[in-house]
């Protein structure tokens, strides 16, 4: 026990309180959804495969196979199916997030009841527990990428070389979960240089930067050196093929909508009106990313000064996190002319960072109940809105399944649109060809040679397309063996196509 209040007020909360909600959390919200995502689907198939054919047969199903090798390796040891191997895995790695989030708050500075908030706004905020019933490597990369930050924050306080090897080790896995972190392997050193009145700076940077250049030198010489084939890497190889192509894009965008939308001599102006468009694109996927209750909660923040609370060093540190974080982004938007909410949940977490200290600062400071009253109610909010994943609506897509796997022979061959169904039922699928298709229904079916010669079409049809299904039921003389109705997202439609 602490003697001193003030020291047992900055004391760390108990880990392990953390680590059991959130597992609980977990638990909770696989039991209560119905599917897998659709990611998981991959990373199963790349763990079938590694267990079947080893790592490089997993690395041409997927390029970044680690999260199906740790779970496949998981399933081998304990005999757990795959797929509860795999959101095992995935639950592990939020507990470790969530408590590295904690122990992050405790470092920049938080006394327990900042702690406490930092543990319900984590534990809490819909966009980062959106995946706690999924197959996903984002929960590793985000615990591995706050651990870097949190040993860095250590290592500038004592330039000790276990911080230093524990920031290494800390972003080299998080960039093998994925790899946006060998930006921050890149320039998080480099921050250390923005550093006012801090000794040695340069030193402590390059004593940090040039491990990384060694290990991921090692790395790549291993991997040239052992695999038999050169390593694919589509998904990188398809970003820096579009990277180039960005200047011819810009200009053709920037006619093409200086024509559509501006006159006279606006038009020469017609870039800026394209970079100002993906700008307000990524800024409103971040907002809503971030929560806009959230949102408010920063400005409220800003506007009593309530974010200038840290150490000016772990200040320096936090806003060049978030600036390669926006950096990443804006580059990504940029190349990719598109933006998802979830791709900016890495910004959204060293964001979030602030806000514990912003509610706690507003909760002491604010003499008006209604203040604290309303905290309450929004943390209460958060926390009812995150044990509900809104998912139970799409267990028609299992019930379909489940009659597929139970009414089919065995090696009955089979198409269809909805992954979950290709691999759950068990049944006999051109996975090539269909991923070349990207599981699009009208991709597959106007290919007769491709569905033609299948025993059974699921096909799950939405809304809009139901026209156009009749249609092509009539044209072929098809008929519908069963349907599952899911409102509004669709029904399954199973159809039996040797019965024509």
């Amino acid at each position: 026990m602490h003697n001193n209040p003030a020291a047992a007020a900055m004391a760390p909360i108990d880990y392990r309180w953390i680590v059991l909600a959130s597992l609980l959390l977990s638990g909770w919200l696989i039991a209560i959804d119905p599917l897998l995502n659709r990611d998981a689907i991959i990373y199963l198939r790349s763990a079938d495969a590694y267990l079947r054919d080893g790592f490089v047969a997993s690395q041409q199903l997927f390029d970044r196979p680690l999260i199906s090798i740790c779970f496949a390796l998981l399933h081998k040891w304990t005999g757990l199916p795959l797929e509860w191997a795999g959101q095992l895995l995935n639950s592990l790695f939020y507990a470790l997030f969530c408590a590295a989030f904690v122990a992050t708050v405790h470092t920049l500075g938080g006394d327990r009841r900042v702690q406490l908030f930092a543990a319900v706004v984590v534990l809490s905020h819909p966009m980062l527990n959106d995946y706690r019933s999924s197959i996903v490597r984002d929960p590793a990369y985000w615990a591995f990428i706050v651990l870097s930050l949190r040993q860095l924050l250590l290592y500038l306080r004592t330039a000790r070389w276990r911080h230093r090897l524990g920031w290494l080790v800390c972003v080299m896995l998080a960039s093998l979960f994925r790899f946006e972190g060998l930006f921050f392997a890149a320039l998080a050193p480099l921050s250390l240089l923005l550093l006012k009145d801090q000794p040695h700076k340069l030193r402590l940077g390059l004593s940090l930067l040039w491990p990384v250049l060694v290990v991921a030198g090692i790395g790549a010489a291993i991997v040239v050196s052992v695999l038999p084939q050169p390593l694919q890497l589509p998904g990188i190889r398809v970003h820096v093929t579009r990277l180039l192509a960005v200047p011819g894009e810009l200009t053709q965008l920037a006619a093409a909508n200086a024509e559509l939308l501006l006159r006279g001599s606006a038009r020469e102006d017609g870039i800026a009106a394209v970079l100002a468009g993906l700008l307000a694109i990524l800024l409103l996927n971040i907002g809503r990313a971030l929560t806009w209750p959230y949102v408010a909660v920063l400005l409220w923040g800003a506007k009593d000064k309530l974010l200038a609370r840290f150490r000016p060093q772990d200040a320096v540190l936090l806003h060049a996190h978030l600036l390669i974080s926006l950096g990443y982004l804006l580059a990504f938007t940029l190349i990719n002319r598109f933006m998802l909410e979830r791709y900016s949940n890495q910004l959204v977490i060293f964001a979030l960072l602030y806000v514990p200290f912003v509610l706690n600062a507003l909760w002491q400071n604010s003499g008006r109940t209604w203040v604290k009253l309303l905290i309450a109610a929004l943390l209460l909010a958060f926390v009812l809105d995150s044990l509900d994943n809104a998912r139970s609506e799409k267990i028609f897509i299992r019930d379909a399944t489940l009659w597929l796997a139970e009414n089919t022979p065995e090696h009955a061959t089979l198409v269809t649109n909805e992954r979950y169904i290709a691999y759950f039922s068990g049944r006999d699928i051109e996975w090539d060809s269909a991923s070349r298709k990207r599981f699009d229904m009208w991709s597959m079916l106007s290919d007769d040679a491709f569905w033609g010669g299948r025993d059974y079409l699921a096909m799950l049809v939405r809304p809009p397309d139901a026209a156009r299904w009749r249609t092509f039921l009539q044209r072929h003389g098809l008929h519908e063996i069963v349907v599952f109705e899911g409102g509004r997202h669709g029904d399954v439609r199973i159809v039996a196509t040797r019965a024509r």
